[in-house]
């Protein structure tokens, strides 16, 4: 029956562990499946979202290239078709159609065309002789327009770039009747950059296609297919801006497709987000809530499992119980003793079959409540006793009231039983008998183990005395073998000092001492020299009981510990000196700094540390291995030693550091110093001789710092400290050098260490401002501004970036520094975008290579630019040619992307680092810096000029814009506006300045 019950509890509990999972199961799946929604409703929501910026970004774009076309076309409506040529050259419509041209950062040229597509005039410099090719039947499909509307070609490359272009064109009825064509080009690479605005989507694909399915532009490119038809052609009801699935247009996977037409009907914008990008985070949370119901899952199992295990181990409980009293019952009948049960009363309860084993005599009057009085008088009967059955009764029976008693018996067999009371709680009695007939045998069998003991004390080696508090031997044990040293010939009578050494007897007489307070004394040694020999002795005393009256006793073992001690040395070896070497270790050293500290208190003596570090000696570890490393090591060791005096100290610290102690330098600093000087140079004299190292010679050197000092006045953790700092000195100034300790380099790290301190305090705090400066051209017009921090201390002042830069960098401060440099001056963009006055306005923004090499520099920039909503065209980041030193493929793939957000990249400080041409043409720059060493040698150096003439023309020639920093005189602004150079930075045009101030200015130029 109880089988049956535990397997329904089992069925129970696991039947309820299922009905959980299967709800959680049911509730994980829900979740799952409405993320699901969520996460494709969501992307439906971006491509919305972004084909309505795009579309209205793109608009305006068209807009503006078709208010171009036309604007450039009504300088010709007067003009015949005979004077065309020549009215479309004249100056001032070449220079007003070159205004349009530069408005618009997306046209390269604006053209006037004839219906053959043969130029007659162009905004470019070349004027008809511009080479450019119309798709072939274009013009004629725009001039048969019936009414004048701007037209887009097919996709071309441009004979002159090479770049895939396309052709916005509108024809311009002359005053004859005839008509030409307007013509501007623009690269698909722009279109490109107008339609993404900057949008990171991942997954995302972009097309702008006709209406007939053409494709014009495409992000990710593909120019396999411009000016192909995609497929599936887009049906009216798939091109009114709602999401739709089906396939992508670039790529044909499945995904989510929202298209809308642009003002020109016959332009489509299309977004595509795969299915398997959209889904891609929801199949992250699939997984995880599908590990949590595992996870949740495994609980229940694990509970329901436990809830079993604990009900098992209940019932086993019970059944256990059951057993340990059928267990019980069987211990006490098969007890060799007896054992009998008493009530309150002194009736027998229960007994054992030994019990009646033991007394037979008491077997036909044993049962339950019957008198123990009756039974001890028949064992009476039995019992061997002087005062006979009676008298041992009477001493028996009152046993039976007592706690606690115990009584023997000697019976008329020959036995012998002891009897053990006890009562219990409730006032009954135990009584349980024992045969020690055995026992009595043993006893004979302890005397035999005092003889044994004997022998034992015989087998010592230690010598025994027993002592008295006066010194005088009452006793004594001798080993078999002499101790060395020792010879105790008849001590008993005898004092201590009679006995032992004079160093033997104090020290044990010492021993007594202690022993009579506090029992016993161990530890104290001695050491015994004979025969050109010696040997160590431990004594142990300890106090012998002995009545209140009678005089301590001790007894005293001498025992022989020479081959323990010995051990000891070694083990002290190990502990105070280097086991490589041979050399003092730090331990060590740091004993004897200290002894020379204190030898002498009061009296005034020079003493030096020297801080020695190997130069270079990884290299040696790296290239030859450890081995060889450890045995230029031990040669450095004996170098070392052979330069000292007597009474030096050559210790090593570990890996190649060593510490040389000069003690009783000259009373006087000078000479002390020169004595130093003297043994240091010969040290770096032995330590830059070579080393045979193997079959190999290696050449190193050394960087030593020195500190003085005088040992009636010295603190050893500072003159290690000094020696330390100084030995970094000689270090930073490039080694093989001896450097004594001078206060201005504790000084100078105490404040490098202070401004930390201040520069971690003044991130936290927001200490900093921004000051402006213009960047202006050589109209005269601020186009721009440079954003310079300034550290407003709370106790210096104004701070310049020399003075914190290099210590930001140092600490990494610089990372967070640059961020809410970037953060502050979008912000600033962002307000002036507000203000038409200053919308045109960029910021420019340097930025470290150290914060630009952390991996999420990108995803900052756009975190940044998302949340100030600042307009990314109107930033440029100031990069520096030491991003060049290392990491080039990952720079050039930071910077492209974040171009392809619209940011702009200038190169400061250009030519004075790391200048490689091979980089430069692979960076996405879009300006190049002057800097002001350059510009402040104009008019002085004429070699200075020819390589800022060099610079001007490289930089024209890649197309890149060039800015002059440092400008501070008229004559240089006329030097580089005469090169080329038309737009300038420096105090010629103003300082930089706090916002306010700025502003003020802008605004009175304005």
């Amino acid at each position: 029956m109880t089988q049956r019950f535990s397997r329904r509890v089992v069925a129970v509990v696991y039947g309820v562990a299922l009905l959980l999972l299967g709800t959680l199961a049911a509730v994980a799946s829900s979740i799952i499946w409405d993320a699901r929604g969520k996460a494709i409703a969501n992307a439906q929501t971006q491509a919305t979202r972004f084909v309505g910026g795009s579309e209205a970004a793109l608009n305006r774009a068209l807009l503006s290239i078709d208010m171009m076309l036309a604007g450039a076309g009504e300088q010709l409506r007067e003009s015949p078709r005979d004077r065309i040529a020549e009215d479309a050259n004249r100056p001032e419509v070449r220079r007003l159609v070159g205004n349009l041209v530069r408005q618009n950062l997306l046209v390269r040229f604006v053209a006037f065309v004839d219906a053959q597509g043969v130029p007659i005039a162009s905004s470019d410099r070349r004027g008809a002789q511009i080479p450019m090719a119309l798709p072939e039947g274009f013009a004629h499909d725009v001039l048969a327009q019936p009414l004048s509307t701007m037209a887009v070609s097919a996709p071309i490359s441009s004979p002159a770039t090479l770049q895939q272009v396309v052709f916005f064109a509108r024809a311009v009825p002359l005053a004859d009747g005839s008509r030409i064509l307007a013509v501007a080009e623009v690269q698909i690479s722009l279109l490109a950059l107008v339609t993404m605005q900057g949008a990171v989507i991942p997954g995302l694909e972009v097309t702008l296609e006709r209406d007939a399915g053409s494709l014009l532009v495409s992000v990710p490119a593909r120019d396999d297919l411009l000016g192909r038809q995609l497929e599936p052609p887009l049906s009216e009801q798939t091109s009114d801006g709602r999401p739709v699935q089906m396939a992508a247009r670039l790529s044909g996977v499945p995904a989510i497709l929202v298209a809308r037409p642009t003002l020109h009907r016959n332009l489509l914008i299309v977004a595509s987000i795969p299915l398997d990008a959209a889904l891609h985070d929801w199949r992250h949370e699939r997984d995880r809530i599908a590990w949590t119901g595992v996870l949740v899952g495994a609980m229940i199992l694990a509970i329901a499992a436990f809830t079993h295990l604990q009900l098992r181990r209940q019932w086993q409980a019970r059944q256990e119980l059951v057993r340990s009293k059928a267990t019980l019952d069987q211990a006490l009948e098969s007890m060799i003793g007896g054992f009998v049960l008493l009530d309150a009363d002194d009736r027998v309860l229960a007994w054992n079959h030994s019990f009646v084993a033991m007394f037979p005599w008491v077997r036909p009057l044993l049962a339950p409540q019957v008198p123990f009085r009756e039974l001890v008088a028949e064992t009476a009967k039995h019992v061997v006793h002087e005062g006979g059955p009676g008298g041992w009764l009477d001493l028996n029976m009152p046993q039976l009231a007592r706690e606690h008693s115990e009584q023997e018996a000697v019976f008329d067999d020959g036995r012998v039983t002891q009897a053990t009371r006890s009562r219990t709680p409730d006032g009954g009695t135990v009584c349980v008998y024992q045969d020690i007939t055995e026992k009595r045998r043993h006893m004979a069998a302890i005397v035999e183990s005092k003889a044994q003991l004997q022998a034992t004390l015989e087998a010592l080696p230690d010598l025994l005395l027993e002592v008295g508090l006066d010194g005088i031997c009452h006793g004594h044990h001798a080993p078999r073998v002499p101790l060395p040293g020792i010879q105790v010939d008849q001590p008993a009578g005898r004092r201590l000092q009679e006995l032992l050494p004079p160093q033997a007897s104090a020290e044990v007489m010492a021993a007594l001492k202690e022993a009579n307070e506090t029992g016993r004394s161990s530890g104290r040694q001695f050491e015994r020299r004979y025969a050109r020999s010696k040997a160590w002795f431990e004594i142990s005393v300890s106090r012998k009981a002995s009545g209140a009256q009678a005089d301590p006793r001790f007894i005293v073992i001498l025992r022989n510990i020479t081959e323990s001690k010995r051990a000891a040395d070694e083990v002290e070896q190990l502990a105070f000196y280097d086991t490589l070497t041979g050399l003092p270790n730090r331990r060590l050293l740091v004993d004897r700094i200290k002894q020379a500290i204190d030898a002498a208190p009061g009296r005034s003596r020079w003493s030096a540390l020297l801080f020695l570090d190997l130069d270079n000696f990884k290299t040696v570890n790296d290239a030859h291995g450890h081995d060889t490393g450890d045995v230029m090591l031990k040669q450095v060791a004996k170098r070392l030693t052979a330069c000292l005096r007597r009474g030096d100290t050559v210790a090593r610290l570990g890996g190649d550091e060593f510490v040389v102690m000069l003690a009783e330098l000259h009373e006087r600093r000078l000479i002390a110093t020169s004595e130093t000087e003297a043994i240091g140079a010969a040290i770096l004299e032995q330590l830059n001789r070579p080393y045979q190292l193997g079959s190999q010679q290696h050449h190193s050197t050394c960087s030593i710092g020195v500190a003085l000092f005088d040992t009636a006045d010295a603190s050893l953790d500072e003159v290690i400290k000094q020696a330390d700092i100084a030995m970094y000195d000689a270090k930073t100034a490039g080694g093989n050098a001896l450097r004594f300790f001078e206060t201005r380099m504790q000084t100078s790290i105490t404040a490098r260490a202070a401004l930390e301190n201040e520069l971690h305090a003044a991130v936290e705090q927001r200490q900093f401002v921004l000051h402006y400066q213009s960047q202006v051209t050589s109209e005269d017009r601020v186009v721009a501004a440079e954003v310079l921090v300034r550290w407003q201390h709370p106790l210096r002042g104004l701070l310049a970036p020399g003075e914190f830069i290099a210590a930001a960098e140092d600490t990494g401060l610089i990372i967070p520094l640059g961020l809410w440099v970037l953060e502050t001056a979008c912000r600033q963009l962002a307000a002036w975008s507000e203000d038409p006055r200053r919308a045109h306005l960029q910021l420019s923004v340097n930025v470290s290579a150290r914060q630009f090499r952390t991996d999420d520099f990108v995803k900052q920039v756009a975190r940044v630019l998302e949340r100030t909503g600042a307009d990314p065209r109107q930033l440029k980041l100031e990069l520096t040619e030491s991003l060049l030193q290392f990491k080039v493929a990952d720079t050039i793939a930071k910077m492209k992307t974040l171009a392809g957000m619209g940011i702009q990249f200038s190169m400061d400080d250009f030519g004075t680092g790391f200048s490689s041409l091979s980089y430069m043409i692979q960076l996405p720059l879009n300006q190049i810096k002057v800097d002001k060493y350059f510009v402040h040698g104009i008019g002085l150096n004429p070699k200075v000029e020819l390589v800022i003439q060099t610079i001007i023309g490289m930089a024209l020639n890649l197309e890149l814009q060039i800015v002059a920093e440092g400008v501070e005189t008229q004559a240089q602004r006329e030097f580089l506006e005469r090169h080329g150079c038309h737009l300038y930075q420096g105090y010629l045009f103003g300082k930089p300045k706090a916002l306010e101030a700025y502003e003020r200015d802008l605004d009175a130029q304005a």
